[in-house]
């Protein structure tokens, strides 16, 4: 699977969240994935996925899949406490 990032985001991302997005790929290839669909306002179809990188964190990223079959990581954050106790329910 290919994945792309605006680089400046991904910047910004880990200054506010601490994760980078090779952190977000990781939880998108974990195998033990959770996909949400989110609703947005800009007409672009996004998908919120829950999963585990190699640090055992469980991550919220956000993605776009353009119409090519690019996967492009949006933004990607820890989970919260209530974010946490879903994904392992879902296990």
């Amino acid at each position: 699977m290919h994945y792309e990032w605006d680089s400046t985001k991904e910047k910004s991302n880990i200054k506010k969240h601490g994760v980078s997005f090779d952190d977000a790929k990781e939880a998108l290839n974990c195998g033990l994935v959770i996909v949400l669909k989110e609703d947005t306002d800009s007409g672009e179809e996004r998908y919120v996925y829950l999963g585990m990188c190699k640090k055992l964190n469980v991550l919220v990223v956000v993605v776009a899949y353009p119409e090519d079959e690019t996967t492009r990581i949006i933004s990607a954050r820890k989970a919260n406490k209530a974010e946490r106790k879903f994904y392992e329910a879902q296990l």
